[in-house]
């Protein structure tokens, strides 16, 4: 039996009908009609190619489709992690297609049935943590690696960082900068990043014995620019200022910056700020962000290589992956004298 690329125009010689034709009952053949399809396939093996052979790597070549669910398009952050995505899917033959919009019970059949119709062989979800059953059922039907947000209890792997141990570490340094007046800007508690960088903010304050106002510590319904400046006008307007500011996204870092001036406040004179991210905007504000560097491409490209290997390998040993952080020290908080 013949291996080799099917010669679709001397097919459609022989049938006398379109190379079109012929490429519909590779592709789609629901789409012809039953003497047709009978006439190409019967000119198919009498060219000597296995049909089951031909047909079966049709649906291979039609099928190199990773769904990457997305949150928003607004956060720069995510843009990078597509960016490691696409790369690594790239690399493998594989197109990605996005899907906005968050997964749940209500809205489960639906997914599956996008997931059904756009072919795709895997879901990488980059949306806030999915419930168990939820995860569970998507990764039941097709390979699902759970990036940057992620359920532990969930059967599907996940790659992602050490929010905690970041977000604690990065408070450390404020304090260590002898700050003590420290609030926080968080995005919202439904995602897993917020709740553990606000376990690791509360951890090392509550180490050092300081007790942070409740209205300080405000978590945003959505990480965004103009929220972020609502939330810095309320910490930086108020008779008692905080003297620093960590900031769970850059995004927020850079509102905080912009408010401060409304309020003739200097960063980092009056108001140390802290960002999260490293996106390519903190290192270009005036003054520089300092800022937690999560490698967004890397998580991106090591969770295309996961998908693709789950893909590949389905019965490889599951394995999740945590990648570190760094600190990166810029011009937006220096050593504060009370």
């Amino acid at each position: 039996m013949k291996r080799a690329n099917l010669p679709v125009n001397k097919i459609a010689q022989i049938t006398k009908v379109s190379p079109t034709t012929v490429s519909r009952v590779l592709n789609h053949p629901e789409l012809v009609n039953k003497e047709t399809k009978n006439l190409i396939e019967k000119a198919i093996v009498d060219l000597g190619y296995n049909l089951e052979e031909v047909l079966q790597k049709q649906i291979d070549q039609n099928k190199r489709v990773i769904m990457a669910v997305l949150p928003s398009i607004d956060n720069p952050f995510y843009n990078n992690v597509m960016k490691g995505i696409k790369t690594s899917a790239n690399s493998h033959d594989f197109d990605v297609v996005i899907y906005l919009g968050n997964i749940n019970r209500n809205n489960l059949d639906h997914f599956l049935d996008v997931v059904k119709m756009s072919n795709s062989r895997g879901v990488v979800c980059l949306n806030r943590k999915m419930e168990k059953e939820v995860a569970d059922t998507i990764n039941s039907i097709v390979p699902l690696i759970q990036c940057c947000e992620y359920n532990k209890e969930s059967t599907a792997e996940y790659v992602s960082i050490n929010d905690y141990a970041a977000a604690k570490n990065a408070t450390e340094y404020m304090l260590n900068l002898n700050y003590r007046k420290i609030a926080l800007i968080n995005g919202p508690l439904s995602f897993n990043y917020a709740e553990e960088r606000l376990r690791g903010f509360e951890a090392a304050m509550e180490e050092k014995g300081i007790a942070v106002p409740k209205n300080w510590k405000i978590s945003l319904p959505e990480v965004s620019y103009s929220l972020g400046y609502s939330a810095a006008s309320q910490l930086l307007g108020a008779k008692e200022k905080p003297d620093a500011i960590f900031c769970a996204a850059d995004v927020f870092a850079i509102s905080v910056i912009k408010a401060a001036k409304r309020y003739g406040l200097r960063v980092p004179e009056d108001v140390g700020v802290v960002g999260f991210d490293n996106v390519e905007m903190a290192s270009i504000t005036i003054p520089g962000i300092t800022t937690v560097n999560q490698p967004a491409y890397q998580i991106g490209f090591t969770t295309g290589e996961t998908i693709y290997e789950k893909i590949s390998n389905p019965n490889s040993k599951p394995r999740s992956i945590l990648l570190d952080t760094e600190l990166i020290a810029r011009d937006s908080i220096i050593p504060h004298n009370h």
